[in-house]
């Protein structure tokens, strides 16, 4: 069996990732969503179909993240298993689908937004990085909406 996900270099800036690390970087971005109360259907939809189908994780991965309890999760637990100080870039990559994934449904709350800065600082990323990361998202997002009105 292969232990490695491929990854799209283009947009990750890398190719390959372990496969053990993916769920609990879904575990992770649901608790970082879920921190307003709710993992709406479109952040939902954001992990299993944008996220999860792109990297070909598999259904019992999808079904692991479905079922996951993300009320009762710790970010800190869940860090400490993903060790991600082993992949390059792996706290900026997290930080930056954790504001994907809470932007889904149009809304980026407050609780999600605080809930993104503690794991900033449990990654050791700094703020003025997760700063530019909300304004790429966002930028990001106009784009696609210019696309679909114009398309």
């Amino acid at each position: 069996m292969n232990e490695f996900l491929t990854i799209s270099p283009t947009f990750y800036g890398m190719s390959i990732v372990p496969k053990k690390y993916w769920k609990d970087y879904g575990f992770a971005l649901l608790t970082i969503a879920g921190a307003d109360g709710d993992v709406s259907d479109p952040e939902m939809d954001w992990l299993t179909e944008d996220l999860g189908q792109s990297l070909k994780v598999g259904t019992d991965l999808i079904a692991a993240w479905e079922e996951f309890d993300w009320e009762n999760a710790d970010l800190g637990e869940i860090f400490q298993r993903l060790n991600p100080n082993q992949i390059a870039n792996y706290s900026k990559l997290m930080l930056y689908d954790a504001i994907r994934m809470s932007y889904a449904d149009g809304d980026f709350s407050d609780k999600e937004r605080e809930s993104v800065d503690e794991c900033a600082r449990i990654l050791k990323v700094k703020k003025e990085t997760v700063m530019a990361m909300e304004a790429l998202v966002e930028m990001e997002r106009a784009a696609d909406k210019l696309r679909q009105t114009i398309l």
